[in-house]
């Protein structure tokens, strides 16, 4: 086995949506860097963001991050995901996982990447590890002038603090202490002064009610955390917190809660223990509070902090007091000992769900008042500032001011009572990405950009010039556009199966647990940007009420068989899926989705396109599963294109018998269906479309921005057009034929579902044009059949599955009336003509022909084995012929933990072939995804330049394990490609190919190869 060091692969595409949990998203500003890089987590990934809002390309993930800690001390596969983001000094990250496991991340500017360390690992079996729900880091100098990283997490079982050495070279042990036995749900560290180390420490309890602050002082290199009381007042968990730094060492902190309130602290500038004459409340005596206090006495304080709210000697009260010494050491004398007092400012009530986060905005030249922002659970966002009244004014008190929120944020919309993938449930995080920047972070897993704009706008005219200028200046603000960018998008559940548009590969299509089907395409970018394009969820054909489990393309089109078909041509842009129910569900792509797709290639519209019957968009009714395509009933529930968008798309909406009887009825109106289109737009105002454009423009000039995430969930669905029954358990496995220039037949879908026995381990053939089972393939399986492939002449079938036998179903040649020409007089079509009984030694997860030779194929299994196998037949002139299926190589993938082969669970040969290394033949090239994430393009040697004298195939690539999968990989598919003859596979020495991946780590990944033989 050699490896080809000439082949090179880019990640183009990680579609993938953000962990639905607090704390997944955080802003990281590199020191190299002018730009702020957005980071999230998805699954176990770390994914890097570097592109801003507002500019082009739109935001896309540019890097992920793969940890090591993917398998326990014995080996296994650990089954977690990122619980807590948080950022360590300007090149680090924090990460915590669901298994208590603790990684941090450091970018290294001379070798331009990032490296993990890891801090603490589920190999450390002294105790049991709790899910972490949140941590927070900071990097501080030891006595020997050495970074050394201060980590504070919160879990169930209470608060730990973990430090280490800082090491981007190997992974230290960190010293872990446990000083609070409360659960926690959020943690929050910040440097208490400039002049020495000490490090306040804020942890959130998560109590079934009556929740508090703990307020805690770290002075490192001591390990020793000093408790110093709880603020009270939040009912419920305490979620998040964030402070924001001010002159003279004074601090504001923010803390939201479950209970819908954010309360406002203020941390004072510290003083001498013996100057100051605060009076404090609800931490009187000493040892009062603490972690044992009776959950009655608690009563008592938060009742008597109700009862003295309204006075004002009371809201001036130090709430709690910050001792420490002046000299960093532990003093006992009053005269060396500090204070800070924490005073309750505001409580701001706005929001009716959870309070999910919050966050102050960065000071700017122009702007230094503090704005804060926060996130709820019910959709919106808010900015808050202080507003002067007019009595503050008058009294000229610089520091009273009412908090009020200026501006709200978020989406409304989306289908009430639907399914995630369809309806905004609410923010779970938000970040100030800039000033003038926000990121959203949604419970689906979606990111959402804004971006705003100020202008100073004056309430007074001409006509008031000379009115007072004191009530003038009152009237003058500043008022903010947020305007709403591009999103980042993607499964919130493992993707399970994947499949391109068939003639060209314009679109790439995916299915998933989250109960979705995404539509993903390229999407052109400005003429300064290095890439020409980048890819973006455009479009989300289905959202059911199953978990998706399969998908196929069909839509060959007329051109891509004979003009002598019976059936006319396959109708273009169709797929069918499946999933955990008992029928196949038919979709077909409506105007607009066809309009938008063509817009970002700037094609104009085909003929053959112009012809077709296609409705404008659907619609999910209400407590239904099936997608319908009636205009009227679909703009109740869908937003409105403009002024005239109801009426244009019921005009889109009605079929070509309806639009020319509307034509023939208005005498004003010209053979030209776009003049009815015209009226609706003059009718409406916009009057800046010509007549003389196509149907296409008239949209597409209307919608220039990508859809946005409540698009894609509710206007961007595809119809359905039919339903196929037969099945008795849910759907396993989909596949379709290839067009056919020979025959008259349509294209054949084949499936499979779950089965425990004989009867049900069945393959059933349909004809999507007549919505029909033609033909049901039995007797050959006795379980589950998980993977099916037709030959690239429809000659062969093949399938396997849990039973590990690999059977070969060969069409009948015989000259008959067939099931799918509608004859009295038909046979079957396919019939089992050879099989392999126990092909692997385990399950086999994946079978694929090679398009160069129909004779060929591929298959993988858990063993960790890949076969190649040839079908060869003895051709008879009245029957059909008899087949044998010999296995021509075998190998293992080369990467390896310890000495057990990974597992196999996807295969894929690409429609290119290449020159072999020593030029005496061609080689097929084949695509392997493993159990681990890892990904393999191997080079096979075609049957007819086969020597015996070498094992038949060689690694050509292994995809970087920064840009592949954490999970199994279930699914890989070569992008389609036909030069310029329309021949599929010339010989070259270099071939360039795209392949998609998707894997259980909910990312859909489009990397671009280039292959050198």
């Amino acid at each position: 086995m050699s490896l080809s060091t000439n082949c090179q692969s880019k990640l183009r595409l990680h579609g993938a949506a953000a962990n639905s949990t607090p704390h997944s998203l955080l802003i990281l500003t590199l020191p190299h860097q002018n730009s702020k890089i957005t980071v999230y987590a998805s699954s176990g990934i770390i994914n890097l963001i570097s592109s801003s809002s507002s500019s082009s390309p739109p935001p896309h993930v540019t890097k992920t991050l793969r940890t090591k800690t993917t398998k326990n001390a014995n080996n296994e596969s650990l089954d977690r995901v990122i619980t807590s983001l948080c950022t360590i000094s300007s090149r680090g990250i924090g990460c915590a996982f669901s298994d208590g496991t603790i990684t941090t991340w450091w970018y290294n500017t001379k070798e331009d990447e990032w490296k993990e360390q890891v801090i603490v690992s589920t190999s450390q079996d002294d105790e049991m590890l709790y899910s972490i729900t949140d941590l927070d880091g900071i990097l501080v100098q030891d006595e020997d002038n050495k970074d050394t990283i201060v980590i504070v997490s919160g879990a169930a079982n209470g608060v730990s603090l973990h430090t280490a050495l800082k090491s981007e070279n190997e992974d230290t042990s960190a010293e872990t202490k446990v000083f609070s036995t409360l659960p926690a749900s959020t943690v929050k560290l910040h440097p208490l002064s400039s002049s020495s180390n000490e490090i306040l420490i804020l942890m959130g309890t998560a109590l079934p009610r009556f929740n508090k602050i703990g307020v805690y002082t770290l002075l490192p290199p001591s390990k020793d955390v000093k408790f110093h009381g709880y603020l009270l007042g939040h009912q419920d968990w305490i979620t998040s917190f964030d402070i924001l730094p001010l002159n003279d060492g004074e601090f504001k902190v923010a803390s939201g809660s479950k209970d819908a309130k954010i309360r406002l602290w203020n941390i004072h500038a510290p003083i001498s223990a013996g100057d100051t004459t605060t009076k404090v409340i609800n931490n009187v005596e000493e040892g009062l509070l603490n972690e044992d206090t009776d959950e009655g006495l608690l009563d008592a304080f938060i009742e008597e902090d109700e009862d003295d709210s309204d006075d004002e000697e009371q809201h001036d009260a130090a709430r709690l007091q910050i001792i420490s010494s002046k000299s960093g050491e532990e003093e006992e004398e009053e005269e060396m000992m500090i204070v800070r007092n924490i005073t309750l400012e505001a409580l701001l009530i706005g929001h009716e769900e959870t309070i999910t986060s919050v966050s102050w905005r960065p000071f700017s030249s122009t702007n230094n008042t503090p704005t804060l922002m926060s996130s709820s659970m019910d959709r919106t966002i808010l900015l808050w500032t202080s507003q002067k009244t007019q009595q503050d004014s008058e009294e000229e008190e610089e520091d009273k001011g009412v908090w009020m929120p200026m501006t709200r944020l978020g989406a409304a919309g989306g289908i009430l009572g639907g399914s995630i993938g369809s309806s905004l449930l609410g923010f779970v995080d938000a970040a100030f990405l800039s000033e003038c920047e926000i990121v959203g972070h949604g419970y689906g897993g979606s990111l959402h950009f804004f971006h705003s704009s100020s202008k100073e706008e004056e309430e007074g005219n001409d006509e008031n010039k000379e009115s007072d200028e004191e009530e003038k200046k009152g009237n003058d603000e500043m008022v903010e556009h947020w305007d709403v960018q591009s999103n980042i998008t993607g499964h919130f559940r493992g993707v399970v199966d994947l499949d391109w548009e068939v003639l060209n590969g314009d679109y790439l299509l995916t299915v998933g647990y989250d109960q979705t089907c995404r539509l993903w395409a390229q999407v052109p970018t400005s003429s300064s940007s290095a890439e020409k394009t980048t890819w973006h969820e455009v479009g989300r054909p289905q959202v059911h009420g199953y978990d998706l489990t399969s998908i196929t393309c069909i839509g060959y089109g007329a051109s891509s068989s004979s003009s002598e078909r019976k059936t006319g041509g396959e109708k273009k842009h169709r797929f069918v899926s499946g999933a955990d129910e008992k029928l196949l569900r038919v979709f077909d792509a409506p105007s607009s989705t066809l309009r938008l797709l063509r817009s970002l290639r700037n094609e104009a519209s085909a003929k053959d396109e112009e012809k077709e019957d296609r409705v404008e968009r659907a619609y999910i009714p209400s407590l239904g599963l099936s997608n319908k395509a009636e205009a009227k009933e679909q703009m109740e529930e869908v937003e409105e294109i403009g002024g005239g968008g109801r009426e244009l798309a019921e005009h889109h909406g009605k079929t070509q018998e309806e639009k020319e009887k509307e034509k023939e009825g208005n005498a004003s109106t010209t053979s030209n269906e776009v003049s009815v289109e015209q009226q609706i737009l003059e009718k409406n105002g916009m009057t800046n479309i010509s007549p003389e454009n196509d149907d296409d423009n008239i949209l597409v000039k209307q919608t220039t921005k990508l859809p946005n995430e409540r698009d894609l969930g509710v206007t961007s669905l595809w119809p359905e057009v039919g339903k196929l029954y037969g099945h008795y358990y849910e759907i396993s496995c989909l596949t379709c034929s290839s067009p056919s220039s020979t025959d008259n037949d349509a294209v054949l879908v084949a499936s499979a579902c779950k089965a425990r026995d004989v009867e049900h381990a069945s393959i059933r053939l349909w004809n999507v044009n007549t919505n029909s089972c033609v033909e049901v393939l039995t007797g050959g399986h006795k379980s589950t059949v998980v993977t099916l492939s037709f030959s690239s002449d429809n000659k062969y079938l093949a399938s396997s599955g849990k039973d590990r036998r690999l059977c070969i179903w060969q069409r009948h040649q015989k000259e008959a009336a067939s099931p799918l020409s509608g004859g009295d007089d038909t046979q079957s079509l396919y019939k089992l003509a050879a099989a392999v009984d126990s092909a692997h030694k385990r399950i086999v997860w994946s079978v694929d022909f090679c398009p160069l030779d129909p004779t060929l194929l591929a298959s993988g299994a858990r063993d960790g084995a890949v076969r190649v196998w040839k079908i060869v037949s003895q051709e008879k002139e009245e029957e059909d012929d008899e087949v044998e299926v010999k296995e021509v190589c075998r190998f293992e993938p080369s990467f390896k933990i310890g000495k057990k082969a990974e597992s196999v669970t996807a295969i894929a040969f690409a429609p290119k072939p290449i020159l072999s290394s020593d030029g005496s033949g061609t080689e097929a090239v084949l695509a392997i995804g493993m159990e681990c994430g890892m990904i393999e393009i191997w080079a096979v040697r075609l049957p007819d330049s086969m020597s015996s004298t070498t094992s038949g195939a060689r690694l050509l690539l292994s995809i970087p394990p920064s840009d592949c999968h954490i999970d199994t990989v279930k699914k890989l598919a070569w992008r389609p490609c036909r030069t310029q003859e329309g021949k599929v596979g010339a010989k070259d020495t270099s071939v360039g190919l795209t392949l998609a991946s998707c894997g259980m780590d909910h990312g859909v990944r489009v990397f671009d190869l280039d292959i050198v033989s």
